[in-house]
């Protein structure tokens, strides 16, 4: 199967899941282009892949702004094949239900904005990368960390990303894709 993935990221987690993503395919002997969404305009002719997955983490609310104009300019042509959306944050690690249901809202006013309806999504749990953050922002990250009852060692990063429900989301989706293909 041609799968088009094109990604957005902030701090790295989600290039890095993206490209997990891509090798786990590539392995299963899919066609995988992979492509950050800060170096693309248009996507490729819909009749050039089968599937799209869009990753993008969120950060204060919302998807970054080449990924939201990316899906956007281009939602006819995603639309046009079976999409999966894989968000990244930290509040997916949480398990207060509330927080969680939030992000559907999330996904929700994105796909409003964009036109873009993906057939399945994920919500991966993202990272900490403290050794990365200037002083303000690990300070800052550190006392809401603290008080949701997350780790709070500024020493080294901490990553929360479920690799194997990952694994199990994108073999799913690649699976169904086929069937759901014929009912767009």
């Amino acid at each position: 199967m041609r799968i088009l993935l094109v990604f957005a990221t902030v701090e790295g987690q989600t290039r890095k899941i993206a490209t997990h993503i891509a090798e786990r395919l590539s392995g299963a002997g899919h066609d995988v282009d992979l492509v950050d969404a800060a170096d693309i305009k248009a996507a490729p002719a819909a009749e050039s892949f089968e599937a799209a997955i869009i990753a993008a983490p969120v950060h204060i609310s919302t998807y970054p702004v080449p990924l939201r104009r990316f899906v956007k300019n281009n939602a006819e042509t995603l639309m046009a094949r079976p999409g999966a959306f894989v968000s990244v944050s930290l509040t997916a690690a949480m398990e207060d239900d509330s927080e969680v249901a939030e992000l559907a809202d999330i996904v929700e006013k994105f796909s409003q904005e964009t036109g873009w309806w993906p057939v399945s999504v994920h919500h991966a749990a993202g990272a900490l990368r403290y050794t990365e953050y200037d002083f303000f922002r690990r300070w800052m990250l550190k006392r809401i960390a603290e008080k949701e009852g997350g780790p709070t060692d500024t020493s080294r990063d901490h990553e929360f990303t479920d690799w194997a429900a990952l694994d199990e989301f994108i073999d799913g989706f690649v699976a169904q894709a086929p069937d759901v293909a014929g009912k767009i």
